[in-house]
């Protein structure tokens, strides 16, 4: 009877689509249950579980209903056993209020939740599945900081030790905590829970596997001050934890940060690659940061000269005709083209506000240097001798003691052999040497 009547609330009832309003997961309904013979007689399992049903049918005709109904369920399971259809019934309820955006009761219900873990209604995997739903769904929350305080404390509190201890729940309830101090420049408290965490990552099982998050989180504050030596140091640490495997936005963090410690040295190579990983791990966590970084890996590809156009790559291909990679996409066409009158005229008038990103205005310099290089050795090809006065207008009309700078640097890297004749400002080229017979 029992099996019968658990298929037909399977295929019945359950094919009701839940709403798209209720956005966190609905992932307890993955829970597969084994049916012995001892659970046919535990009728009220029964009632509880045809209630939770009928309550989500009721939800789907009317808000007030479905919260009427839920209540029903966990009243009834007050005065006896507490069941996981009860632990279901409250986290529909905490849906059900924050679409309400009743958030005084969200985190009353919340800690009635917590009681039915307390008293092991629930196993800890359906637990943890069950809060970690709600604090993935909640860590997008930006009108009311202080419900994410009340969830963070009340599960901080709850899972840090006594029977209900739970290091993977705590460590990550507390990076939720550090994330949320840090969007909101709380910068005291925020230090306080680094403190925490870097003192339970010592003597914890789960601090070594949460290293990178911490370090991620550290990160973000430093990039916020600006001291890049500590990011430096954060960013060697980060690249020495072993045996992890970090959620893609931390690898896309520290990656991100990497990339502008060695654009700092000058290192475009390395930078051009370590963007290309931040990218890449962005693009796979769905974060939007993708796109601000792309165009860092845009910028260190050309500052490296690199032959490689970045777009061409799979990865980075879907977004070549992406509103905010656009102009970034034509100034990369136009400098593996030699364009620099087009490439000029970007930067000039500050086509999409590209020049309005610190970081990228910050090598607007070194960026026209390079494009400036790239377009001087492909003119002077198949020329004995070139005047600074014809470069000059060749490279945008810059002074000919640009000129002349800029080709020191070619024949000091090696990119092109000469002599400059500094009072006659010409440079004399001295054609390569014929292959060996």
């Amino acid at each position: 009877l029992k099996t019968g009547l658990k298929t037909g609330l399977k295929t019945g009832l359950k094919t009701m689509s839940d709403s798209d309003s209720y956005e966190m997961n609905e992932d307890e309904e993955e829970y597969d249950f084994e049916y012995s013979d001892d659970d046919a007689s535990n009728t009220s399992d029964i009632d509880s579980e045809n209630s939770y049903y009928n309550a989500k049918g009721s939800r789907d005709d009317s808000l007030s209903a479905g919260i009427a109904a839920f209540l029903a369920v966990i009243k009834t399971e007050e005065s006896g056993e507490k069941t996981v259809w009860g632990f279901k019934s409250l986290k529909q309820l905490i849906k059900c209020y924050y679409k309400q955006e009743d958030f005084k009761e969200m985190v009353e219900i919340y800690k009635k939740l917590l009681g039915y873990i307390s008293c092991s209604a629930v196993t800890q995997n359906i637990s943890e599945k069950g809060i970690n739903s709600i604090l993935d769904r909640l860590s997008n929350e930006k009108k009311n900081q202080g419900l994410l305080h009340s969830i963070y404390n009340e599960t901080l509190a709850f899972f840090s030790s006594g029977a209900t201890k739970n290091e993977r729940l705590w460590f990550k309830c507390s990076l939720k905590l550090g994330q949320l101090l840090l969007d909101v420049d709380d910068n005291v408290r925020f230090q306080k829970v680094i403190n925490t965490l870097l003192d339970k990552s010592q003597d914890g099982s789960q601090g070594t596997a949460h290293m990178m998050e911490i370090y991620a989180l550290q990160i973000q504050m430093y990039g916020k001050t600006r001291d890049t030596k500590k990011l430096k140091d954060l960013y060697a640490k980060a690249l020495s934890v072993q045996n992890n495997v970090p959620h893609p936005r931390t690898l896309g963090i520290i990656h991100d940060c990497g990339g502008k410690t060695y654009m700092q040295a000058q290192q475009w190579k390395e930078a051009k690659d370590a963007f290309f990983i931040s990218f890449k791990s962005f693009d796979e966590a769905g974060d939007h940061s993708r796109l601000r970084v792309l165009r860092y890996l845009l910028l260190a590809s050309m500052l490296h000269s690199s032959a490689i156009n970045p777009l061409d790559s799979p990865e980075a291909r879907p977004y070549k005709d992406a509103a905010e990679i656009q102009v970034m996409t034509r100034l990369v066409s136009a400098f593996h083209g030699n364009r620099i009158k087009e490439f000029e005229t970007i930067l000039k008038r500050n086509e999409g506000g590209v020049m309005d990103d610190k970081f990228i205005r910050g090598y607007l310099e070194e960026l026209r240097m390079s494009v400036r290089k790239k377009v001087a050795i492909k003119i002077i090809e198949g020329f004995e001798r070139v005047s600074f006065g014809w470069l000059s207008g060749e490279l945008c009309d810059i002074s000919e003691e640009e000129v002349e700078r800029l080709l020191v640097l070619l024949i000091l890297e090696g990119r092109i052999s000469g002599q400059i004749d500094q009072v006659k400002k010409y440079l004399t080229i001295t054609p390569p040497p014929p292959p060996p017979p």
